[in-house]
């Protein structure tokens, strides 16, 4: 190996002093596959318990709207909405640029459809709603902690969502992301509404 091979992340095993030690002393036992699977099967179980730890908080849900919405005839959307008051106040608190506004604006155009599916799912699984928010809010604040601006907030919202709707990506699918994304937006789920 090389040196930037031998230091690279997917070569380091971190490793108490104890332990360190015994690997050091005992190398016919610990050999590069020894270590290899262990670190493996330690990157799963920690993988694991920040699942649990979430609460099993996933992109499922919002693959199943997106599949659903991409899949079946939209309506007409009208390209002239007026944002109600508070999506504008909402707007203006968040302190979102022209860009953000359209994209917010085409996104409501299919609002009804998003709430009328979540509203669906959720009497077949009651946390469903919960669920779906769940995860963008925990992407909200990921995003938040990075310090990115307000519309490249947005920006990372719509992007996670397009990521995490499933396997295809086209632009029904994307269309679906956009309105979920403005869904949750309007009705206060997602960013600062106070």
């Amino acid at each position: 190996m090389t040196p930037e091979e031998r230091g690279s992340a997917d070569n380091l095993i971190y490793l108490c002093s104890p332990h360190h030690d015994a690997v050091d002393s005992q190398l016919n036992l610990h050999t590069c596959e020894f270590l290899q699977d262990a670190k493996r099967k330690h990157e799963i179980a920690v993988e694991r318990a920040v699942r649990n730890a979430l609460g099993k908080v996933t992109f499922e849900e919002l693959e199943v709207v997106c599949t659903v919405l991409a899949s079946t005839p939209a309506t007409s959307p009208n390209l002239d909405v007026e944002l109600a008051l508070p999506v504008q106040e909402k707007i203006e608190l968040n302190e979102l640029g022209e860009k953000s506004v359209q994209r917010i604006t085409a996104g409501l155009s299919q609002a009804t459809r998003v709430e009328a599916f979540i509203s669906f799912q959720t009497t077949i699984a009651p946390s469903f709603g919960h669920s779906l928010v769940a995860q963008f809010k925990s992407e909200y604040y990921a995003a938040r902690a990075q310090n990115l601006e307000p519309d490249d907030v947005f920006d990372y919202l719509v992007e996670t969502a397009i990521e995490n709707a499933g396997p295809r990506d086209n632009p029904r699918v994307r269309a679906a992301a956009l309105a979920v994304v403005a869904y949750l937006f309007e009705i206060c789920e997602v960013f600062e509404h106070e």
